[in-house]
């Protein structure tokens, strides 16, 4: 049996690539990401990153840096290739509270618990919405391999997880049930359409 130091392995891998098929299909112009949605989750990347205690596992670690830094590549990526769609209330919402969640750590810093990262997701759902909103009406328009290594990546890194504590499960279990609501969709409409999966890539 594999120990959890090569699922963690394995899951930073799988995670660290995701990237690049989204980024071939921005540079395509198949995908146009909205800066502002990416930019909102470049922030919430950020305190999840900054409100990750010390105490955690190395993979959990290891999944803020990468929920961090992936979405800001996207979002430099944006300002060249992307669009401009003006926030709705969900998105300033997101926006108002992944900010929350870094005044909550900074306030709380020594005693906060599991209620930033709480905060921190609950900020990244808000920002999720309208994507699942976008892949559930327009499934053709998003390339689904991304995101299927993002949610395999995910869910591997559970059990990479070497301390099961409520604090290290709760980012990679969210992680992978969001990003199973935006598969599922993505990956649904190329069955029922016969779509080859060579043209799920990009």
């Amino acid at each position: 049996m594999l120990e959890p130091y090569y699922f963690g392995l394995l899951a930073q891998f799988i995670l660290a690539v995701s990237i690049v098929p989204y980024t071939i299909s921005i540079f395509r112009g198949t995908v146009k990401p909205n800066r502002i949605s990416w930019f909102i989750w470049s922030v919430i990347g950020f305190a999840f990153w900054l409100i990750t205690p010390d105490s955690a596992d190395q993979v959990i670690k290891m999944l803020t840096v990468i929920f961090w830094i992936n979405p800001t590549l996207i979002f430099v990526l944006t300002l060249f290739k992307g669009e401009y769609i003006k926030p709705d209330t969900i998105e300033k919402f997101s926006l108002l509270v992944g900010l929350c969640a870094i005044v909550v750590w900074l306030i709380f810093r020594d005693n906060s618990g599991v209620l930033p990262t709480v905060i921190a997701i609950a900020a990244d759902f808000c920002a999720l919405l309208p994507t699942l909103r976008f892949v559930m009406s327009t499934p053709n328009e998003e390339a689904p391999l991304a995101w299927i290594c993002f949610f395999l990546g995910s869910f591997i890194a559970i059990f990479g997880i070497e301390h099961y504590t409520l604090q290290n499960l709760l980012l990679p279990v969210y992680m992978t049930i969001g990003a199973s609501l935006v598969v599922f969709p993505l990956v649904r409409y190329r069955i029922r359409m016969g779509i080859p999966i060579r043209h799920w890539i990009v």
